[in-house]
């Protein structure tokens, strides 16, 4: 059976999104409105000497603002693409990390689902959620570590706690235990009939879709108040770990590498490496490890080395007053793993880094650089000794 249960021209919906008007969905309040002073730990930010634009961090006290979480409801609605939420007559466009952090990009949004739409309109129907209520909870950024934790995967814990009887959307992937994005469901015990896996190549219909907002505030990059809470309500995997963690010398640095062809790749690397067995630091590679694994890492080292980027979002994980130090390029500032450390009560040490090892024309902040191994060793001598 065809998914176009009416005609549809994807290009005739009208566009419906809390960014363009706030009352088009019946709408429930989750958590109301509330405010936050931030205290980071004392840190510091080195800059080398080929940096040319300084970012600085602050590490005073700031308050935060935090909106209220709302979730919308949008009865009898139909899914495609496993986030192109629509009916006979509205497109809707809430679930996009890319609208949440500008709200002027909602007509390049709306182009791609349609067009995405378009691609599906003869695909089968699926009615096996039909009788369903279904958080919409896939976007764009589902693929990204640091937006999954951090920001997918607490609105999915809030949901399931604010909609007992209701079901949350994935892609199958995620539904079957995927690396990664699995693991973390199954982490936070998600039993698989609280899920609704979806198929890229299928269409869906739903009794009841909800578009819930986000706990995160996108203007200062900053997690609500309930995000670390919920991502500290793990199912801790100690059956994974034969050490005694009690013996462990929690003073150990650890360094986590990065992929070669990663975004950001540090150029250097060998060199690098070489200044971390050198001072007896731990490396550990991308895709060596489980998450659980992963979680043991940063709950049980004193320093963590990494890479501005994703492979800081396991940090929500690791003991309040662990250190980290951060590798940046001097040319990519992002506020989202900072803002993330103070939430969790992480101390932040940053070295600034300003020579470009192989630019990316596209995307300049993906573009790789080098580290000034003489500045990190005696950082790292700082730190350790």
């Amino acid at each position: 059976m065809s998914g176009n249960l009416y005609p549809i021209d994807p290009w005739r919906l009208k566009i419906a999104s809390k960014f363009l008007d706030d009352d088009y969905a019946a709408k429930t309040l989750v958590v109301p409105a509330t405010r936050e002073i931030r205290r980071p730990l004392p840190g510091r930010v080195w800059h080398d000497g080929a940096s040319k634009h300084p970012v600085e961090r602050s590490f005073a006290d700031h308050e935060i603002a935090f909106g209220d979480t709302v979730a919308r409801s949008i009865e009898n609605p139909l899914l495609a693409g496993e986030m192109v939420l629509y009916d006979q007559s509205h497109l809707y466009v809430d679930t996009s990390i890319e609208l949440e952090y500008s709200s002027d990009q909602t007509g390049s949004v709306a182009e791609r689902l349609r067009a995405k739409l378009a691609q599906s309109a003869d695909a089968p129907l699926d009615e096996r959620f039909r009788d369903d209520t279904v958080l919409i909870s896939h976007h764009e950024g589902g693929s990204t570590w640091g937006h999954y934790l951090c920001q997918s995967l607490p609105r999915i814990l809030l949901f399931l706690e604010a909609f007992p009887s209701a079901k949350v959307a994935v892609p199958v992937w995620h539904a079957d235990g995927a690396l990664g994005f699995g693991e973390a469901l199954a982490l936070y015990g998600v039993p698989r009939e609280r899920l609704a896996a979806v198929h890229p190549d299928m269409i869906y219909r739903f009794r009841r879709a909800i578009l819930m907002d986000f706990l995160f505030n996108f203007q200062v990059a900053a997690p609500h108040p309930l995000v670390m809470p919920l991502l500290r309500r793990f199912a801790a995997p100690t059956a994974a770990f034969p050490h005694d963690r009690a013996a462990i010398d929690r003073r150990r640095a650890a360094f986590i590498k990065r992929w070669p062809d990663a975004n950001r790749a540090i150029g250097n690397a060998e060199e690098v490496n070489h200044l971390m067995r050198r001072r007896e630091i731990a490396i550990y590679g991308p895709g060596e490890i489980s998450l659980a694994e992963q979680i043991d890492l940063w709950q049980r080292h004193d320093l963590v080395i990494a890479t501005l980027g994703s492979d800081l979002s396991n940090m929500v994980f690791a003991r309040p007053g662990t250190r980290v130090l951060v590798l940046a390029p001097h040319w990519f500032g992002d506020a989202f793993f900072f803002e993330l450390a103070v939430a969790a009560g992480i101390q932040w040490y940053e070295i600034r880094c300003g020579e470009m090892a192989e630019r990316n024309h596209a995307l300049e902040h993906h573009s790789s650089f080098n580290v000034d191994a003489v500045l990190l060793e005696s950082i790292l001598a700082t730190l350790l000794d």
